[in-house]
């Protein structure tokens, strides 16, 4: 996958860097893990993204990466489970201008997260007596609109293909909504 942007990013050639939006994103999660024992959890992500346009290869085509501070997890028989991720979902989208002041945006693509920290019962989240582990990796969709070139909202779906539980025979997979607010500049 990083083979395949780097030579994106090279083929685009020198207008590379004016095509690059960078956007300050702040959203709120409902966040649970697989299973008919998990409830949801409201959470927040925040953090930054970065979009290559693609005009090049067809107008509105754009590739995004983002960097993502994400408060998941879920509740079970009263316990909280508190994790933080560090998310790094990398996007292949589509932008359409409805004018010169709207466009509505949808992507797809993966995602990883790595867990930073978090407790549950004053127990670190990723230690052995919790069992989680730190690596998740999944894949994502995310759509929106666009106002004036600067403020975006959006809404997504985040789906966990890895079993972030370290116990044998247990599968937890990360589930995650999400809607966000983000300023591009």
């Amino acid at each position: 996958m990083i083979t395949l942007l780097v030579a994106i990013a090279a083929w685009t050639g020198a207008t590379a860097a004016d095509n690059i939006d960078k956007e300050i994103v702040l959203g709120m999660n409902v966040a649970s893990y697989n299973g008919p024992s998990f409830s949801s959890r409201i959470g927040f992500h925040a953090g930054v993204r970065f979009t290559l346009g693609l005009p090049r290869v067809t107008q509105g085509l754009y590739v995004n990466a983002a960097a993502m501070l994400s408060l998941r997890g879920g509740s079970a028989d009263s316990v909280t489970f508190n994790p933080f991720y560090l998310d790094i979902p990398v996007h292949l989208g589509y932008r359409y201008a409805i004018n010169n002041g709207v466009a509505i945006f949808g992507e797809a693509g993966p995602y990883v997260g790595v867990g930073l920290f978090g407790t549950t019962y004053g127990k670190s989240m990723f230690s052995d007596e919790v069992g989680l582990r730190r690596f998740d990796m999944g894949l994502g969709l995310r759509a929106g609109v666009e106002f004036r070139r600067k403020l975006v909202t959006s809404m997504g779906y985040d789906f966990g293909l890895t079993n972030v539980a370290s116990e044998e025979g247990i599968k937890l997979k990360n589930h995650n909504y999400y809607i966000s607010l983000g300023y591009k500049f």
